[in-house]
């Protein structure tokens, strides 16, 4: 297996091993000392095409003229260093990127942030956008006290709340791992897989999966863009113990409105007929200790006067650097990039009798778990390579470059097929890009015998190879093929739906996702957009699996037997048939006993609110 974009991305993560509070100002308060922009703006354009780019060209390119940009700047006057960031564990404060969060200078993960923050940016402006039946799922239960502006911002907050349960697989939440007691590292900086921490915010984006602590971390990014503050309630726990989170709330006026992304929706009032907020769950006690986890001993009074604030505040989001550029990002390139944990904190407690908050340290684990792994990789470490191919098979995005290009097109909005002016050249949108790397099912079941299937797709036995090889070989592409075949059509119905093409939606989802089989030749792509023709012809993936080829052999898979995105697209096929007004169908399919049992809860519990 070719590691080389894994590497790059966690290198990328881990090359860096007290002033005022900052609120808005004008940028010509803190204006470069000299008027040239050029760098600046070559910087941003680099990030603008990062989705097409060889990132570690662009990377360096970038970082160099941020750097020659921002070192003719002035600091920011109200800029502070969160003072909860004294508060992290040692082992995760001492890190390089810890330390740099005040440095007037760019780092090879700020490359990355941008992107994840660019394609976040884009989600949440064509969520809001875009009014389609099943973003409407949750108006009726808005407490009928919340108007105006309060309104509007809880009407987009769980609109992207509901884009983030159907958009993120529900994974389950793995227990933290227990390490050796002569160990003096972390779970993480062993490279041990744990609860949250074990991908980036671009690995769950990308491959739409995540345990609920990844979900609740895509929504307070995406409910960020709207400037509504979203943040963990952990359990109170004993001094130097972790607060395990509870629920997630977003802060709306003078409310934290509750969330449940593990069951995936709102947290709903006693009587099921709007959503809760902290507020009320105080003055019901009773109601209030039966949302409480199970295992959890303290009194209802106990655990609601002692709850946690865990905040996400990525270590890019509190720097003094992306407070500068966030002021210059205007337009389209408009993002939020920075989070304020200290005024949020200070609000929990003032307005919320929240008395501690905490910054949230998944984010930071990543960055050690992100470490230990480029040194198991460079060692070879079997283990670490099965993982990334199961949770993060970059390499199948790298050679089925349509399917990475149609699935970066589709964050941004860029469904169909579009002219960036009129009468350019049409360049395709995410629709057709996914379409043309699904390889006909006639095609994959022959491709590894017919030798004329193999040369139309750019396959040629190079003459040093193995027929043993090269039969493992094909074996191992095919396999890719099948995976992305699923992938794609998976992502087309997710598509069809974010545009309330519902009817489509449901082909996609029930007859091409959940019941895969052999395709007449009409279902095959138009031969213009058959996969690879030219590229994949001029430099074959015929090392796809290389790296492999002393393992078990690979099975001969025509098609998976269940699709990777099962549970997921279960339920947004459901919810087309809610969306069309078929309840019926809905609760056959969310009472399917594909689901596991906490799935089965969430739908239970989803049914009978909008029974």
């Amino acid at each position: 297996m070719n590691t080389k974009y894994f590497l790059f991305l966690l290198v990328a993560a881990t090359v860096l091993s007290g002033c005022r509070d900052r609120s808005q100002v004008n940028v010509s308060e803190i204006r470069p000392r000299e008027t040239e922009s050029d760098n600046l703006e070559t910087a941003l354009a680099i990030v603008d095409g990062l989705d097409n780019a060889d990132l570690n060209q662009a990377t360096s390119a970038c970082i160099y003229n941020f750097n020659q940009w921002i070192e003719k700047h002035d600091d920011d006057p109200q800029w502070v260093t969160p003072s909860l960031l004294s508060a992290l564990p040692i082992h995760l404060a001492g890190t390089g990127l810890v330390n740099n969060v005040g440095a007037k200078r760019f780092f090879p993960p700020d490359v990355n942030y941008l992107q994840e923050m660019g394609w976040i940016s884009q989600i949440a402006r064509w969520i809001q956008a875009n009014e389609v039946n099943h973003r409407k799922i949750w108006d009726d239960h808005i407490p009928a006290s919340v108007e105006n502006e309060d309104l509007a911002k809880l009407r987009n907050v769980l609109r992207m709340f509901d884009w983030t349960i159907r958009n993120v697989q529900l994974e389950p939440l793995l227990e933290y791992p227990e390490v050796p007691d002569d160990e003096t590292r972390t779970a993480p900086e062993l490279g041990m897989p744990g609860p949250g921490y074990s991908m980036a915010v671009r690995d769950i984006l990308i491959f739409g999966k995540g345990d609920w602590w990844q979900r609740a971390r895509v929504l307070a990014l995406l409910a960020r863009q709207v400037d509504v503050p979203v943040v963990l309630l952990g359990l109170p726990a004993e001094f130097g113990k972790a607060k395990q989170p509870w629920l997630t709330a977003c802060l709306i006026g003078d409310q934290l409105y509750l969330l449940d992304l593990r069951d995936g929706l709102p947290v709903m009032t006693e009587d099921g007929s709007e959503i809760a907020t902290l507020h009320g769950l105080r003055q019901n006690q009773k109601y209030a200790v039966t949302l409480l986890p199970a295992t959890v001993e303290a009194s209802g009074e106990e655990i609601l006067s002692g709850l946690v604030g865990l905040i996400e505040a990525d270590v890019m989001s509190i720097s003094h650097r992306m407070a500068i550029l966030e002021k210059y990002l205007t337009g389209e390139r408009q993002m939020k990039l920075t989070a304020t944990p200290h005024i949020l904190s200070r609000e929990l407690r003032t307005k919320h009798a929240i008395e501690m908050s905490e910054i949230w340290v998944p984010t930071y684990e990543y960055y050690a778990f992100a470490t230990a792994l480029n040194v198991r990789i460079s060692e070879g470490d079997a283990g670490v390579l099965a993982f990334l191919r199961e949770k993060q098979d970059y390499q199948m995005l790298e050679d089925m470059y349509q399917l990475k290009e149609g699935r970066f097109k589709s964050f941004r909005g860029l469904f169909d097929d579009f002219e960036l002016e009129v009468g350019q050249e049409t360049q395709r949108g995410s629709k057709t890009l996914l379409m043309s790397s699904r390889l006909a099912h006639d095609k994959i079941v022959d491709m590894t015998t017919d030798r004329q299937v193999q040369e139309e797709l750019g396959y040629v036995r190079p003459e040093e190879m193995s027929l043993t090889a090269w039969q493992e070989n094909l074996r191992r592409t095919k396999l890719m093929f099948v995976k992305t075949k699923d992938m794609a059509s998976y992502m087309i119905g997710m598509i069809h739906m974010e545009q309330g093409n519902y009817a489509d939606a449901i082909d996609w989802l029930e007859r091409r996702t959940l019941q895969i089989g052999l395709e007449s030749a009409d279902d095959a792509p138009p031969a213009s957009l058959d996969p690879n023709q030219n590229p994949v012809a001029e430099k074959p993936s015929l090392d796809l699996f290389s790296g492999f080829l002393g393992q078990d052999s690979t099975p001969e898979v025509n098609r998976l037997e269940k699709s990777i995105y099962d549970t997921s697209a279960r339920y947004n096929l459901a919810r087309c048939y809610l969306a069309l007004g078929d309840y019926q169908r809905a609760k056959e399919l969310l009472e399917d006993d594909a689901f596991n049992a906490a799935q089965k809860r969430g739908n239970a519990k989803l049914l009978q609110v909008l029974k």
